[in-house]
């Protein structure tokens, strides 16, 4: 499956003398903030994909969907400071490592929101009834009543170096 992920330099350097691209838990996007979405995350790419690797707690994100085209995202929505130098990855990767989901709707998770199907199912829930409804993330039939931009990205525990096919540099603005 074709995938592209946006890294920090440095990240893509270590990829190539270690010969593998994990998260790094010191550099998250989450940090404290979301680390209840990023948790649950983990916990489905153990349940629907595989354990991961020793000494892995998170995936490295990818994206295989970009505003409805199979496409690479746009460079100028990196999260990364300004004047960071990043690279984007073009990476080929067997799909039976790949859990996708829906971009947009990944905000619900990470907001701890419920996602409700209908506007009779918007009423507060359980916080277990919550974290349920994110399952619908997986659905990538887009829901009428949440309608996407169509990006999906996608979830793997690590990018392994000869899975890569073309590398980007880029300094953040």
């Amino acid at each position: 499956m074709k995938l592209w992920t946006i890294q920090h330099k440095e990240a893509y350097l270590r990829m190539l003398r270690d010969g593998v691209l994990r998260a790094d838990n010191a550099h998250l996007f989450c940090e404290d903030d979301f680390l209840t979405a990023y948790n649950w995350m983990s916990q489905q790419m153990c349940l629907r994909v595989s354990k991961p690797p020793h000494g892995v707690q998170y995936p490295v994100w990818l994206y295989h969907t970009w505003e409805g085209k199979r496409k690479r995202p746009d460079m100028r929505q990196s999260y990364a400071a300004t004047g960071t130098p990043i690279v984007l990855l073009t990476v080929e990767i067997p799909d039976e490592k790949v859990l996708l989901s829906d971009f947009d709707l990944w905000s619900m998770v990470m907001n701890e929101c419920y996602l409700s199907t209908s506007e009779e199912d918007a009423f507060p829930h359980s916080p277990e009834e919550t974290c349920e409804s994110w399952n619908k993330i997986f659905d990538l039939s887009c829901s009428p009543y949440y309608p996407s931009s169509l990006s999906i990205q996608a979830t793997v525990w690590e990018v392994q170096k000869e899975w890569v096919r073309k590398a980007e540099f880029f300094t953040a603005r």
